[in-house]
């Protein structure tokens, strides 16, 4: 198990860059947004959601000091600078052309684009619903959860090489939101688990091609997650943490009923997630990792994959993988 340190001193690396976000005006992308604008990034950010996109950037653009409650200390976010510009598109990533809109606005905004932050997502399904129409015959599943988590993504990703390629001698990053649920089975939500597996199978195939056109990729499996980012924000203050302070936090943000289910085990809220989703842009040497994130913690888990492949293939057939995946490959 390789856990990685989040240094919060690294995030001044992120002056002046431009980092585009899917999914932005919620939860996890929305709490990506404040930390980079806040120190200084300049944001072109996308959702479906126009009343919170335009909420988080009229937040952005004039917000003070503020404090974020944090499970063992509190961290202050730094007032944005004047100079770093937030622009929004109302974006359905399950549309082609919404997706490259938001990157052409980006680029004719900023001239540059130099990480991607492939979040958006979805949830919601019913796959084995006995759904009927008006002649009794059952109905196709809804496959949103494919269009979004899947297409989308890798409708990001097509456009984030596409314009990087503009710029080649720029080490650029994407950074894909995966889930819990691409290495873990998850029902009910079975097309859910089914696109998250996609998105690592993504990333994989992904990894050691463009790296040679100086663009890395990884992915962020964020396990139980809380959704409401703002509630944690704190004018002016600084909290403490109390001893029932993981059970306020996950009671106000899901259900009693998986709180219940959950119990004392790890959970996450969304700037935990965000720190793991920026880590490949301040350590852009990271290629190829997925980053597991549970209370908080970064864990990677592709490389121990790796390592024990040996063990849960045998020797001789690992070894005959190992090179014939060489050989596809280079």
């Amino acid at each position: 198990m390789s856990v990685y340190p989040f240094d919060k001193e690294q995030l001044r690396n992120l002056r002046g860059r431009t980092i585009l976000i899917t999914g932005a005006a919620s939860g996890i992308g929305r709490a990506a947004a404040q930390i980079a604008h806040g120190h200084g990034a300049n944001l072109v950010l996308g959702d479906l959601d126009v009343d919170e996109g335009n909420k988080l950037v009229n937040e952005l653009q004039g917000y003070h000091r503020r404090s974020t409650m944090l499970c063992t200390k509190s961290s202050t976010y730094l007032t944005p600078l004047p100079n770093s510009p937030v622009l929004f598109r109302k974006t359905d990533i399950s549309k082609w052309d919404d997706v490259l809109s938001l990157f052409e606005a980006g680029v004719k905004e900023f001239g540059i684009i130099h990480s991607v932050l492939a979040n958006a997502g979805i949830n919601k399904e019913d796959l084995l619903a006995e759904d009927l129409d008006a002649n009794r015959r059952l109905l196709p599943p809804n496959l949103g959860s494919i269009d979004v988590n899947l297409v989308g993504t890798a409708y990001t990703v097509k456009s984030a090489v596409h314009f990087f390629s503009k710029w080649p001698e720029t080490k650029c990053q994407i950074v894909l939101t995966a889930s819990a649920a691409s290495y873990l089975d998850t029902p009910p939500l079975y097309l859910y688990c089914a696109a998250k597996m996609g998105v690592l199978g993504l990333m994989r195939g992904l990894r050691s091609q463009l790296v040679k056109q100086n663009i890395t990729i990884n992915i962020v499996a964020p396990w139980m997650t809380s959704k409401d980012f703002q509630s944690w924000l704190v004018e002016e203050t600084q909290v403490k943490c109390s001893s029932n302070f993981h059970s306020i936090l996950v009671t106000n943000m899901v259900p009693p009923s998986v709180v219940t289910l959950w119990g004392d085990l790890p959970a996450n809220q969304p700037w935990g997630v965000a720190h793991a989703i920026l880590l490949p842009l301040l350590q852009p040497e990271i290629n190829g990792k997925a980053f597991f994130v549970a209370g908080h913690r970064i864990i990677e888990l592709e490389d121990k994959l790796i390592e024990t492949q040996p063990l849960w293939m045998g020797e001789q057939l690992s070894s005959d993988i190992a090179e014939g995946q060489r050989r596809l490959t280079t």
